[in-house]
């Protein structure tokens, strides 16, 4: 078998390949002997059926068919093993020469996951993971958490008396703008006075009232109204109190905590706060790490994408958008008015969020190559049982779940962790070892 590879831009290739008469002849043999399986010919067995009934047919077409199919994924295996090509999506395939004992020339077109040469990545690693922020959590965070967590687990008393700010209310509410009710609020709404993010005044004209009673009254929209069409606008609203409840907030003491789980008094509970505060920031300030050394590798390291790729995951990208803005109730239009951009304008900047995606997966799988990092059977095992079960959990059919995608999928995002994880090792490794060296004992002069 021979072949001749062209590298052509953005990630592709063309590939002229020719098989000899010789190794045609097992394909040749078993695609005859697949086609013709269940034919019977004029009442010739098929290891006996002669050319000469075959020539000119639908059967001759299909073992042409067949042995090309066949030659081509076996030498096309060998070919991208031995060149280390992963071929995307379907390859454009053209047929210059077959026929039976003569050889077999094929032309293949196809874009190729890129394999760029990553320069530099354990010194940008090491500026990077250096600029690691020290963290902290203060005595006045840690208070606030414990309020946030006293006020969601207070009780609501329903009272018959005037709205006043603190209070939780439900209403029904209707909007208009120009005389045109308009559909930017809820027609019925639930929360705490003075905290309900709507319009400025517009939640001191609740207080005051009571259940039952109803109100129409102005405001002035505010400029930066998401709305492009009616910021800034007069709208006019017609109020009715569905209910009044008052909020009464738990006792801070040691019950209280022993109530929330495994703590023995207020203490406990505060130190558990305040160790998962400070783990939450870790985990934010090593994304950001993370972010900006794939941002810096990507600016240090240019390559192309295969067109194909950056289609394919810019369109994931927006149907993901889509799906989270119908999740906030937010049409599509709408939410183009409120960022102030066309479709297009949208389109081109997720395309660009689509190619630094693309180049940080292939930096990071370039280097899990090059410093031979790949997660073991046990941790792909335990990472599927885990999302499994918590499909399970949900109440959704895991038969459903293509599990050899979902393999993959685990198996790269597994691999990218352990990648990160090597390059900030590289870091503490580097910095014990000076460590190491200060603590040396310097040696004294001699008399």
């Amino acid at each position: 078998m021979q072949h001749k590879i062209k590298y052509l831009p953005q990630s592709q290739i063309e590939l002229e390949v020719s098989l000899s008469d010789e190794e045609m002849k097992p394909f040749w043999k078993t695609a005859r002997n697949e086609v013709l399986e269940n034919v019977n010919l004029n009442g010739f067995r098929k290891s006996a059926i002669p050319d000469e009934l075959i020539k000119n047919t639908d059967l001759e077409e299909k073992i042409f068919d067949e042995a090309a199919n066949q030659a081509f994924k076996q030498s096309i295996k060998k070919i991208t093993e031995e060149l280390n090509l992963e071929l995307i999506g379907t390859p454009e395939i053209n047929i210059t020469k077959i026929a039976p004992d003569n050889e077999f020339v094929y032309i293949l077109k196809s874009a190729i996951l890129p394999h760029p040469e990553i320069k530099n990545y354990k010194e940008i690693s090491g500026e990077i993971f250096k600029k690691k922020n020290k963290l902290e959590v203060s005595e006045k965070e840690v208070e606030e958490a414990l309020k946030w967590l006293q006020k969601s687990r207070s009780s609501f008393n329903k009272v018959d008396r005037i709205i006043k700010k603190g209070d939780f209310v439900e209403l029904q509410i209707k909007a208009f703008v120009d005389d045109k009710e308009i559909k930017d609020f809820p027609e019925k709404d639930q929360f705490i006075i003075g905290e309900g993010g709507y319009p400025k005044d517009f939640e001191k004209q609740i207080e005051g009232m009571k259940e039952g009673g109803e109100k129409e009254f102005k405001i002035k929209l505010p400029e930066d109204f998401f709305n492009e069409e009616i910021k800034g606008k007069e709208a006019k609203f017609q109020v009715k109190v569905l209910s009044v409840s008052e909020i009464k907030l738990p006792e801070l003491n040691d019950d209280w905590a022993k109530s929330l789980g495994n703590f023995q008094n207020i203490k406990d509970l505060t130190d558990s706060i305040k160790e998962g505060m400070i783990e939450e920031k870790q985990i934010k300030e090593r994304d950001r790490l993370r972010l900006l050394l794939l941002n810096k590798l990507i600016e240090e390291n240019e390559f192309e994408l295969p067109e194909i790729l950056v289609k394919s995951e810019t369109e994931n990208q927006m149907h993901s958008l889509e799906h989270f803005l119908q999740d906030q109730n937010l049409s599509f239009d709408d939410y183009l008015k409120k960022i102030k951009k066309t479709t297009k304008d949208l389109e081109d900047e997720v395309r660009k969020e689509a190619e630094k995606t693309l180049k940080g997966f292939i930096i990071l799988r370039t280097i899990a190559s090059l410093e031979n990092i790949v997660p073991n059977d046990n941790e792909i095992e335990k990472a599927m049982n885990d999302i499994l079960n918590q499909q399970v959990q949900r109440g959704e059919d895991i038969n459903q779940i293509d599990k050899e995608s979902l393999k993959e999928y685990i198996k790269e995002r597994l691999t990218s962790e352990k990648v990160f994880q090597y390059l900030e090792n590289l870091v503490k490794d580097s910095e014990e070892n000076n460590n190491n060296e200060n603590k040396k004992e310097i040696p004294k002069n001699k008399k």
